[in-house]
């Protein structure tokens, strides 16, 4: 194909598409606060001169987002078919934003068995000092201890075989009653809260700009069925250049689609830690 037709080609439909946009009342800049795609991107749509942009793939996403601002949808699959032809095809890139741009980890720690011990020491210590007090207040003799066997349970003496035993002095004789000890679960830990996170479905493929405090984590178009999700130690600003087309899920909540009725002009929402969120004004 001539670079000449092709360069003819896309001149004049920047031309067809600086018409519309005038046609709409709006002004470069109008486009550029909708959007936040450069003004110097959005003259050379419309002059057709598209050196200085960058890969083609966001090329593509700037003429997309532009034509639904100024409603010339009918004009992208002209604009398409030349910039395919005039550039070279490269396959999409791996999304790859802050991490590897997977959902945050989430579950729980492991137990640990430090309370398996702390409770067994602690039945064991307890057994000892029971032990140690009915022996030394003469309530239980040797042989009796030693007829119990490893394994038994220790004895409690009663109130009445221990006068009995005092008033006969016949220690081997009293009234040995079996006592239990209850051994209570170890607590279990609480879970660790999940740290705050944003994560942006695209239910269609949809141009986003995400700013994470003061830093650009993504700007370029998601394709649908694709998943981003950042942590979110500060205030993050989303515009999207369809809010129909994403859905958002805020600390492991499902907002749902970010505005079901917000078809045609981009619009812009901050999401805060706490799990807040606005639509900017």
């Amino acid at each position: 194909m001539p670079a000449s037709d092709r360069d003819e080609a896309l001149r004049e439909l920047g031309r067809l598409a600086a018409e519309r946009r005038e046609e709409a009342h709006l002004s470069i800049e109008d486009v550029y606060e909708r959007t936040r795609i450069r003004i110097e991107f959005l003259r050379g749509i419309e002059s057709g001169n598209y050196e200085g942009f960058p890969d083609v793939v966001y090329i593509k996403g700037f003429v997309r987002t532009y034509l639904r601002v100024i409603g010339g949808e009918d004009l992208q699959d002209p604009f398409m078919g030349w910039l395919n032809r005039s550039m070279p095809r490269v396959p999409d890139e791996p999304i790859n934003v802050l991490g590897n741009g997977t959902s945050p980890t989430k579950g729980f720690k492991p137990v640990s068995h430090f309370w398996l011990f702390a409770v067994l020491l602690s039945a064991l210590v307890g057994t000892g000092v029971y032990v140690w007090y009915v022996w030394s207040t003469g309530g239980i003799s040797l042989e009796k201890l030693r007829a119990l066997g490893p394994g038994s349970e220790p004895a409690a003496v009663s109130e009445d075989a221990h006068r009995a035993g005092e008033a006969s002095g016949d220690v081997g004789s009293f009234e040995v009653i079996p006592a239990s000890m209850e051994i209570l679960p170890a607590p279990k830990p609480e879970p660790e809260p999940l740290p705050p996170s944003l994560e942006i479905r695209a239910d269609s493929d949809v141009w986003m700009k995400v700013t994470v405090g003061d830093k650009v984590v993504f700007s370029k178009t998601l394709k649908k069925g694709s998943v981003v999700s950042w942590d979110l130690p500060v205030q993050a600003k989303v515009t999207y250049g369809r809010p129909n087309a994403a859905s958002v899920t805020l600390n492991g909540k499902d907002l749902g689609v970010v505005n079901p009725k917000g078809a045609k002009r981009s619009e812009t929402y901050f999401y805060s830690p706490d799990g807040s969120h606005r639509k900017a004004k």
